[in-house]
C-alpha cells in the first residue's frame, strides 16, 4: 500500500503542477473539470442511486452545469467579483454550504434524518460540495491573469501548501500524542491534538513566509484566513468521512492506488477553495 501510494504521488503531482502552472486557462478548466467530474462519480456511490446508469446521469448533469457556467462565467472575466453576481453567488453558496456542513458533522448521528434516506438530498449535496469549489479554483487560477500567466497557479500553490501543511501538522502531533478523539462517532481517527497540530503548523508556515516578505501590512488578515482556512479543510475531510460512513464505504473510490478515491484527495480543497478566492477578491487589490 505504502509502495502504490508513493508511486501514485511521484507520477502525479509533477502533472497536476505542470497542468497549474503551463496550461492556458480553457486548457486548465478542462483539466480541473475532469478531476471534479472524476468527483461526481464517487460522490454518486454515496448517493445510493440503484443502477450505473443513474450515476451516469448526475456525472452527465454535472458536466452539463460545467458547461453551462463556463458558457456563462469565462475564466478570462471573472474580475472584477464584486461586478459579477453569478461568481458572487456560487462562492457565497460554497461557503453557506460548508457552515451547514459543519452543523451537520457536528450534530451526527442525529443529522442524518435530516438527509440519509433522501438520494437527490444527498446529491444536492454533492453539487455544492463540487461547483463552487470548481468555480473558486478556476477563478483563483485567473486572478491577474493578463499581467502574469503565473500568479493564479502560485495562489493555487499557496490553498494546497496550507491544506498540506495543516495535513502535516495533524498527522506529526496527532500520531504520537493524540488522546482525545475529535468526532469519533464521524472518523475515529482524529483527534484533538492533530487538529491543534495542523494550526500549530499552519501558524508556523504563515510566519516564514510573512518573514520572508518583510512583514506585509496584510498579515494579520493572512493568520485570520489561515486559522479560518485549517477549520474548514479538518471539516471538509469529517464531512467527507460522514457521507462514506452513512454508505458503508472505506474510501470514496479507487481511482488513485494508494490514495482511495478523488474526495479523498480533494475533500480539503472543496471546503477551503470558495473561502479562499472570497478572501482573495476582498483583499488582492487586483481591482
Amino acid at each position: 500500500m505504502f509502495k502504490q501510494r508513493v508511486i501514485t504521488a511521484l507520477i502525479l503531482a509533477p502533472l497536476a503542477l505542470l497542468a497549474v502552472f503551463y496550461l492556458p486557462l480553457p486548457g486548465f478548466a478542462l483539466f480541473i473539470s475532469g478531476a471534479f467530474l472524476l468527483g461526481a462519480w464517487e460522490w454518486s456511490g454515496f448517493c445510493g442511486l440503484p443502477t450505473k446508469a443513474m450515476r451516469w446521469v448526475y456525472v452527465g448533469l454535472t458536466a452539463a452545469i460545467f458547461a453551462l457556467l463556463y458558457w456563462q462565467l469565462p475564466v478570462q472575466s471573472s474580475w472584477p467579483v464584486e461586478t459579477n453576481v453569478l461568481l458572487s453567488s456560487l462562492l457565497l453558496a460554497g461557503v453557506s454550504w460548508w457552515l451547514l456542513a459543519i452543523v451537520l458533522v457536528l450534530t451526527y448521528p442525529r443529522s442524518q434524518r435530516l438527509w440519509a434516506n433522501s438520494d437527490w438530498r444527498k446529491a444536492l449535496m454533492g453539487w455544492l460540495t463540487l461547483i463552487p469549489a470548481w468555480a473558486a479554483v478556476l477563478f483563483i487560477r485567473s486572478t491577474d491573469y493578463a499581467a502574469s500567466n503565473f500568479t493564479g497557479a502560485w495562489l493555487i500553490c499557496c490553498l494546497l501548501g496550507l491544506v498540506w501543511a495543516a495535513d502535516i501538522g495533524g498527522y506529526i502531533v496527532g500520531k504520537p500524542f493524540g488522546k482525545h478523539k475529535l468526532l469519533p462517532k464521524v472518523s475515529p481517527g482524529k483527534t484533538i491534538e492533530g487538529m491543534l497540530g495542523g494550526l500549530i503548523f499552519v501558524g508556523i508556515v504563515v510566519t516564514v513566509v510573512a518573514e520572508l516578505q518583510d512583514w506585509p501590512a496584510q498579515t494579520p488578515v493572512w493568520y485570520i484566513a489561515a486559522f479560518l482556512l485549517t477549520i474548514l479543510s479538518v471539516f471538509g475531510d469529517l464531512t467527507e468521512s460522514m457521507f462514506k460512513r452513512v454508505a458503508g464505504k472505506k474510501d470514496s473510490g479507487a481511482f488513485l492506488p494508494g490514495h482511495g478515491g478523488i474526495l479523498d484527495r480533494i475533500d480539503s480543497l472543496t471546503a477551503t477553495a470558495p473561502l479562499f478566492a472570497i478572501i482573495l477578491a476582498i483583499f488582492s487589490g487586483f481591482y
